[in-house]
């Protein structure tokens, strides 16, 4: 049998105690300390014997900490909501809440750490710890794909005092909502903006952290991929697709360069990203072209005219594009080389070495002769292809 007593704060009086002189002297007022309200326990032992207990909140947060210190994150979060649950007055709620957020986040429990940012907001607006439980809630809401939420949190830091740092991670993470959200027109928006923001502070005041400048600069280039595979290859003769071919061409080279920039900034898992994605266009161009309706022919045809018609069309056009396949695997395998050199590996890297070895595949099975130069080989000579294909060289953040 276990009994728990609680004993309310006390509150001690402690004042200077001033040498009585014939003239008045102003009485000092008390210095009130408020303690941390004490929980007793009594428990019986198998003897029968009574075993007394006791424990405040800063007792039970220390012994949290130790836990998460150890590497025990499990072990200390029931400690930490007993905090919160038993000592709700307590100083220690605040920090209690913030530190089970981070737990859960790190064991990838992204509602329960959603619940403990959103308990903490409520229950301690006051805290210190409000401002670092938003762009924490931010951060979940986008894993929980809770764009609207995410957006609003990240709009709320940013009519706040942030540091450069952390005016540029609210202003990605609107971005990232709001692409989330399929608002591509508004996620451009606010990731030029954020862009912009970092490249024209002072060289006393700049933006220093290069994870969100680089998730700023792929949303960018995200929402340039979008709008390039949502060009489709109408019915039609050449004249007709020609130059729908070149607008979705010219898309994927603009998408290209702010992927190289974004891998510019350095940060490895978004580098893996960008790599990915250049090779995943090349990839899509391929299949879009390769499964766009024949052109019709210029003179009336038999059934088995037609059929061969269309069979010399798609060799013909196999040949023409196969380059297209050869950047996917050249892209892919760079940001290999480059995920190798900086030992971290990411969700993408399983989808590059997936997709790799299914476009090697591809290109096996292509026809022999001579390649054709696609429309987006032609334009690299002047753009993105006078980098050879190269991963970029790095640079600054900013």
């Amino acid at each position: 049998m276990r009994a728990i007593l609680m004993i309310p704060p006390l509150a001690l009086l402690a004042a200077c105690a001033g040498r009585q002189t014939g003239t008045t002297t102003p009485t000092p007022e008390p210095e009130v300390r408020q303690l941390e309200p004490m929980r007793i326990t009594a428990t019986r032992t198998e003897g029968g014997e009574l075993e007394m207990g006791a424990y405040d909140a800063e007792m039970l947060f220390q012994r949290a900490n130790a836990k998460l210190d150890s590497g025990h994150c499990d072990q200390a979060i029931p400690l930490y909501d007993r905090v919160a649950d038993e000592f709700p007055d307590s100083r220690f709620v605040s920090p209690s809440l913030y530190n089970a957020g981070l737990c859960f986040m790190e064991g990838d429990e992204l509602a329960d750490a959603a619940a403990r940012f959103e308990r903490l907001l409520r229950e301690t607006p006051a805290s210190s710890d409000v401002k670092h439980a938003r762009f924490q809630l931010a951060h979940v809401y986008l894993g929980l794909e809770r764009w609207p939420d995410a957006l609003a949190q990240a709009e709320t830091l940013l009519r706040q005092e942030l540091t450069p740092d952390e005016r540029v991670e609210a202003m990605a993470r609107a971005a990232q909502a709001e692409l989330g959200a399929g608002h591509e027109r508004e996620a451009a928006e606010r990731a030029r903006s954020a862009l912009a923001y970092a490249r024209t502070r002072p060289e006393d005041d700049r933006v220093v952290q290069v994870y969100h400048l680089a998730a700023a600069n792929f949303v960018y280039a995200e929402t340039l991929r979008l709008r390039a595979e949502a060009v489709q290859l109408p019915e039609g003769g050449v004249a007709v697709q020609r130059p729908v071919l070149e607008r979705r061409a010219q898309l994927i080279l603009a998408a290209q360069t702010e992927y190289f920039d974004t891998m510019r900034h350095t940060h490895p898992e978004w580098a893996a990203a960008a790599g990915y994605r250049i090779g995943e266009m090349y990839d899509h161009f391929w299949e879009a072209i390769t499964t766009a309706p024949v052109p019709p022919p210029s003179r009336q045809m038999t059934p088995e005219e037609r059929q061969i018609y269309d069979e010399e069309y798609r060799l013909s056009l196999a040949r023409l594009v196969k380059p297209l396949i050869r950047h996917s695997i050249r892209y892919w395998e760079l940001t290999l080389l480059m995920v190798e050199r900086t030992g971290v590996n990411t969700e993408w890297t399983e989808r590059i070495q997936a997709d790799l070895e299914r476009a090697r595949e591809r290109l096996l099975d292509q026809p022999d002769g001579p390649e054709g130069i696609d429309a987006v080989d032609r334009s690299e000579s002047g753009s993105a292809g006078d980098r050879g294909g190269d991963a970029p060289p790095a640079r600054d953040a900013g």
